[in-house]
C-alpha cells in the first residue's frame, strides 16, 4: 500500500524538517534527541519514529513531528516485515490526541481513511508464516488501539470486512482473532463477544476452513488447535 499523494502534500506543503525535538514531555535525554534529528529521513528506524509519536510522549511538538507523520506511515506499510506493530499503536494515539491540529490540517479524516484502507488489505489475504498469518501484528494493532482510543472503533472494522465470512479469507481471520479473545487477548472487542456466541457464523466460519484446509497438511494442523480452542471443531 502506498502513502496517498494527498497527505504528503498537505503535510510537506505546510511544514518543513524540523531542526531539532523539543521534547514537551520531558521523557527524552538531550543525546536521544540529537541522535534522531542528526539522521536523515532514509536512516531512521521504526523506533526512532516510535519516540518521535509516542502517544502521550512523543519527542517533538505537533509542529516537529508531523513532518515526520508521511514517513511513519510508510514503515507501518512495509510489506518486507509485519510493519512495526508499536509505531502503529503509538501513532494511532498520537492521532487521537492531536485530533484538533490535524482536523485544522485536514489530515485527520483522511488518516482514519489510510488506516481503514490498510486494515482492508491487511486482512484480504491469509498466509501463515512460521505459524502465524502474515500481517497479524500491524493488524491486531490498528484492531486494538482503534477499539481503545479516542479514534473510533476497530469492532467497526472487523463487522464491515470479517463479518459476512463469505469466503475463506475472513473465516480465517475471524478465527484467529477469536481465539486469542478467548484466551485474553483483545478483550475490549465487543464484537468478538458476540461471534462466541453466534454458532450459525461459527459454522460457517467452520466450513469454508475445512474446504481449504483438507489437503493441506500444515494448514489442517494450523486449524486443528484454533478450531478446538474455539469450541468449534
Amino acid at each position: 500500500m502506498t502513502i496517498p499523494e494527498d497527505i504528503k502534500n498537505l503535510v510537506y506543503r505546510k511544514y518543513s524538517r524540523p531542526k531539532k525535538l523539543s521534547d514537551p514531555g520531558s521523557d527524552f535525554s538531550q543525546e536521544e534527541l540529537d541522535a534522531i534529528i542528526r539522521k536523515v529521513d532514509a536512516d531512521l528506524t521504526d523506533t526512532d519514529l516510535t519516540c518521535i509519536f509516542q502517544s502521550f510522549l512523543p519527542a517533538g511538538e505537533y509542529w516537529e513531528s508531523v513532518y515526520f507523520l508521511p514517513l511513519a506511515l510508510k514503515h507501518i506499510c512495509d510489506t518486507d516485515h509485519d510493519g512495526a506493530p508499536t509505531l502503529c499503536e503509538n501513532l494511532l494515539i498520537w492521532i487521537g490526541k492531536q485530533k484538533e491540529n490535524l482536523e485544522k490540517d485536514e489530515l485527520y479524516d483522511r488518516l482514519l481513511v489510510f488506516f481503514e484502507r490498510l486494515f482492508a488489505e491487511l486482512t484480504s489475504t491469509f498466509t501463515l508464516h512460521d505459524n502465524y498469518p502474515k500481517n497479524c501484528n500491524r493488524t491486531s494493532s490498528i484492531f486494538d488501539t482503534l477499539n481503545s482510543c479516542s479514534l473510533g472503533s476497530g469492532d467497526l472494522l472487523f463487522r464491515r470486512y470479517l463479518g459476512n465470512t463469505e469466503n475463506y479469507e475472513q473465516a480465517a481471520w475471524l478465527v484467529f482473532f477469536l481465539k486469542w479473545h478467548l484466551y485474553g487477548s483483545h478483550r475490549n472487542s465487543a464484537f468478538l463477544k458476540d461471534v462466541a456466541n453466534d454458532k450459525t457464523l461459527l459454522k460457517k466460519a467452520y466450513d469454508l476452513i475445512v474446504a481449504k484446509a483438507l489437503n493441506d497438511e500444515k494448514l489442517l494442523s494450523f486449524w486443528d488447535e484454533y478450531l478446538t480452542s474455539c469450541g468449534i471443531w
